[in-house]
């Protein structure tokens, strides 16, 4: 299997001979005293495939990088580590770097007279002036190390208090990004910004807010009936680059129609009448058709973009063969899917699609964790050839969430000890001792700013999101001190994120909320308690946790909780408070209508 891959239309650029990633290339690159041309591209990436087959097509270009620099070529979805220090703001991302892997220059998609002048320009610039690049790297490294150095015992510390005023900055900066006319937030291109629509959602869960109701129902009903959604195979394309969301471009990820389904299920369980069900089902056929892989019981990563195969109808399309799918095993991805599948199971009553997200957690479970001796590692993708990349955040955070959307299907009790030990495990791999929060990656040797960890602030406001469940759910608050400890480290910066710190702002109002969990005790099979389970999964409070425990089955569990065993009966807690128990449905509506007075805003 070829280390790299290009665009499936004929060119050259397997001529220049690229490098992987690694020390052994920049290593290379400081004994022969050349920069390095880092090019971070995706195979679903159109612009990347033109790139293939133009500037790294040209002969002269060719033989120029392959004497002068030291090529290496990264895979995005295969190292979003690289890709999030070295983007240059979309894909392909051309980048010059020095030997050390800081960045002299660079750019997206480079055209071939761009791309001469380019490797000419900084190879000329390299030769005459390395000594002064050099220079400043070491400054601009001394001045990094000391920002990120801790402040000294005794320096006062910076409030960092958890406040509803971050969420309403948040609501408000959302709010002036809307696009009244077509739905969505900003101009073009228009991206579904998934977890700024949950933010929304949750926020219209909590307050009941007019406008923000709209706002939902004009975006996620523009992107079901625009070019966005592909009405004769389903799923939605990855972005649109006109602000009326008619023309998209054309790539289809399992990373964005994962959490789209998940938000669409979602709508639809407090929408019931806006027809979001028919979304839901149309992203499932897609995903079960195309990406679902048989063979190994996972989601394949992403389909190609093919313009003249997606402006076709069904008959054309038939004719014409279907894009490149990448058949590459994602677990982040896959995990995010798994959450999905739960909630569009949830949503429209079908246990056909639940099933399929327990088989891919399996696969996660089984082919994904690596096990040396009581270590586990949790590896990031899998083409085939063996799992690689370790311990990456995005990837554990939605894991541990995928393991509690598991156990609150109430068919699968071990996924609670599962995901205690998945939070065990990013907590001691990844947490911030000193400042709180995550890295995005484990301590490593790497080259370049690959070797310095971030904290990235989505994946961190995923890992807080299901550290403050596991803690309602488990009654552990240590979870939620852990969590807690995430987002304050974020409230002194969360400004500069923009419309990315949206989700950070949905588990703020998460943490600010007094935790709803709803446990249903009672036999299986049991009418009584599975009418009222079927209630409590219906309840769609932003900040609540359910559990289904079987007296035969989970008779240590129902002792913990210190709830009856034979007495089929839910229970409504609101922190640590908990009703008495109730065996009705109007019983269990009434206290479930008394825990919502916690929402109001005073």
């Amino acid at each position: 299997m070829s280390e790299f891959r290009f665009s499936p239309r004929p060119n050259r650029a397997s001529e220049i001979k690229w490098r992987s990633w690694g020390d052994a290339a920049f290593a290379e690159a400081r004994e022969q005293g050349k920069p390095v041309l880092l090019a971070v591209s995706a195979v679903w990436c159109h612009w990347c495939h033109v790139m293939d087959e133009t500037s790294y097509s040209i002969p002269e270009i060719i033989e120029i990088i392959n004497d002068r620099y030291v090529p290496v070529r990264v895979d995005n979805d295969e190292r979003p580590d690289v890709n999030r220090r070295y983007n240059m703001g979309g894909w392909p991302s051309t980048v010059f770097l020095t030997p050390e892997g800081e960045i002299i220059h660079g750019g997206t998609y480079v055209p071939p007279d761009q791309m001469w002048q380019a490797v000419n320009g900084v190879n000329e610039v390299w030769t005459t002036k390395r000594d002064e690049i050099t220079a400043r790297v070491v400054e601009l490294r001394e001045e990094e190390a000391k920002a990120r150095k801790p402040a000294p015992d005794g320096a006062p510390a910076k409030k960092s208090e958890l406040s509803a005023d971050i969420v309403d900055t948040v609501g408000a900066l959302v709010r002036g990004q809307y696009d009244p006319q077509f739905g969505g937030f900003g101009r073009s291109p228009k991206f579904p910004q998934v977890r700024l629509l949950r933010f929304l959602l949750d926020e219209y869960r909590r307050h009941g807010y007019p406008d923000v109701a709209h706002m939902l129902h004009k975006t996620l009903g523009a992107m079901a009936t625009s070019g966005m959604h592909d009405k004769i195979e389903g799923g939605f394309f990855r972005y649109a680059t006109t602000r009326e969301w008619e023309i998209p471009h054309y790539e289809k990820m399992l990373e964005d129609n994962s959490e789209l389904l998940a938000t669409y299920a979602e709508a639809h369980r407090t929408f019931p009448q806006a027809g979001y069900d028919r979304v839901v089902r149309d992203v499932v056929r897609w995903m079960d058709t195309i990406l679902w892989r048989e063979d190994v019981k996972a989601f394949a990563g992403s389909q190609d973009a093919d313009e003249v195969y997606y402006e076709l109808d069904a008959q054309g399309r038939e004719k014409h063969g279907a894009p490149f799918v990448d058949k590459t095993l994602y677990t982040g991805w896959n995990a995010l899917a798994v959450s999905a599948y739960v909630a569009a199971a949830a949503a429209l009553g079908d246990e056909a699609i639940e099933e399929r997200a327990h088989d891919a957690m399996r696969t996660l479970a089984t082919r994904m964790v690596v096990r040396e001796g009581e270590d586990r590692r949790l590896m990031h993708f899998d083409r085939g050839d063996g799992a690689q990349v370790a311990d990456l955040l995005g990837d554990w955070a939605a894991y541990l969430q995928a393991h509690l959307d598991e156990y609150e299907t109430g068919k699968h009790p071990g996924a609670l000890a599962g995901a205690v030990k998945a939070a065990t495990v990013m907590r001691e791999r990844l947490e911030d001792g000193e400042g709180g929060g995550f890295f995005d990656a484990p301590t490593r040797e790497e080259p370049g700013r690959v070797g310095l960890r971030e904290k990235p602030i989505e994946d961190n406001a995923m890992a807080a999101d299901a550290l403050l469940r596991l803690a309602a759910l488990t009654g552990d608050e240590g979870w939620r001190e852990t969590a807690v400890r995430a987002l304050r480290s974020f409230v002194g910066i969360y400004r500069g994120w923009g419309q990315f710190a949206s989700s950070y702002a949905n588990v703020m109002a998460r943490a600010l909320t007094e935790p709803l969990t709803i446990t249903v005790v009672g036999p299986k099979g049991n009418e009584i308690a599975e009418a009222l389970w079927s209630a409590a999964r219906s309840v769609d409070d932003p900040a609540r946790s359910i559990q289904r425990n079987v007296p035969e089955e989970d008779g240590s569990r129902i002792e913990e909780l210190g709830f009856p065993p034979d007495r089929t009966a839910a229970y409504v807690c609101v922190g640590t408070t908990c009703s008495a128990p109730l065996t009705d449905l109007g019983s269990l509506h009434d206290e479930l209508e008394r825990a919502r007075a916690r929402l109001e805003r005073v």
